[in-house]
């Protein structure tokens, strides 16, 4: 009895539990409207109703991804660290990304229960993140 009430209590957070899957996937799909300058796409990986969705269409404008363009280049690749638990944000994945004009660098991003972005760093470091990479290689 014991065993099907703590199913029961774990299932809901189990429900919206994040896969390195999940969260390749979103950054695949980050590279691909990034690389090809689809700014709606990129916009469009928030819910709809993100209180905060003003501020997102203000980040990846046209001319905003033009300057990071210019600025860091295309994105040539990526590859999962893993999830960085320092973070206050729970579920953060990291990426260690690589571009064309500034090499490698990190992104992070993590996604709510119906797998949209919950949060997104495009450039990103912390002491967490450190450490995640060092334990990588």
């Amino acid at each position: 009895m014991k065993n099907i009430l703590l199913l029961f209590l774990l299932l809901p957070s189990v429900g919206y539990a994040q896969t390195r899957t999940d969260h390749e996937h979103a950054m695949s799909m980050f590279m691909k409207f990034y690389n090809n300058k689809q700014c709606d796409s990129i916009v469009n990986m928030w819910p709809a109703d993100a209180p905060y969705l003003g501020s997102i269409k203000r980040s990846w404008n046209k001319e905003a991804v033009e300057s990071l363009h210019t600025k860091y280049g295309k994105l040539l690749s990526y590859e999962y660290v893993g999830i960085d638990t320092k973070d206050s944000n729970p579920g953060l994945a990291v990426f260690k990304t690589k571009y064309s004009v500034v090499g490698e660098k990190t992104t992070s991003l993590s996604l709510d229960e119906k797998k949209y972005l919950s949060t997104f760093r495009f450039i990103t470091s912390s002491d967490g993140i450190d450490k995640l990479l060092k334990t990588k290689k």
